[in-house]
């Protein structure tokens, strides 16, 4: 009796002893796994607010899109998020600082590869960049002929040959002005959607 006691007895500390050493390595492990998560973690959050300050590529536009005619055409075309009443510090949050600059209309134009966004004066004439601007936004499209917008698209309402512009104005009660200007080869070099009466500014009296 006293062997099976004793037999029994070793049985339960050899099954306890086992259990212990099993769960032993538990905690450690999930410290472990716990410490290369968060590690992973961080690494996913910088490589997220790295990938956040490069400034998006500009790509080229399609003019000739449904999409881009439907919203330019009708007021409400935005290219990467800058739209007509966003600020200048905006612009330059989103996109990184211009590639130049120059003047179309009034005011003066901030442009990248193949958009630009106009601002009613200049940033060196603004007190507050903050408070500066988009009042229009300027397209340089390639291989874009006035053919092809008359012909295919019926974009132009009027065309004044000897300035080289065309406007087109879809609907005559929303404030909103397209002017396209071309050169002697009929390549047209700029469409400019204004929120003023192109017939009022500076460019329009030249």
């Amino acid at each position: 009796m006293m062997k099976f006691l004793t037999a029994l007895l070793m049985t339960s500390f050899f099954i306890t002893a086992c259990l212990n050493a099993d769960d032993g390595p538990g905690p450690a492990e999930d410290e472990s796994t716990g410490t290369e998560t968060e590690g992973s973690t961080e690494e996913t959050v910088a490589e997220e607010e790295t990938a956040e300050q490069e400034p998006p590529e500009v790509k080229p536009i399609d003019i000739t899109s449904d999409a881009f005619i439907s919203n330019f055409f009708s007021g409400s075309y935005e290219y990467r998020t800058i739209s007509v009443h966003s600020s200048y510090d905006y612009m330059v949050g989103i996109l990184g600082e211009p590639t130049g600059s120059g003047s179309v209309v009034d005011g003066t134009y901030y442009h990248y590869d193949h958009i630009g966004f106009n601002f009613p004066q200049s940033v060196g004439e603004s007190g507050d960049k903050g408070e500066l601007k988009v009042d229009g936004i300027i397209i340089f499209p390639e291989d874009f002929t006035k053919q092809d917008a008359v012909e295919q698209f019926g974009w132009p309402s009027s065309d004044e040959v000897s300035d080289f512009r065309m406007f087109y104005d879809s609907d005559t009660s929303n404030g909103q002005y397209v002017m396209m200007n071309y050169n002697q080869q009929d390549q047209i070099t700029e469409i400019i959607l204004q929120y003023k009466d192109l017939s009022d500014t500076d460019f329009h009296d030249e």
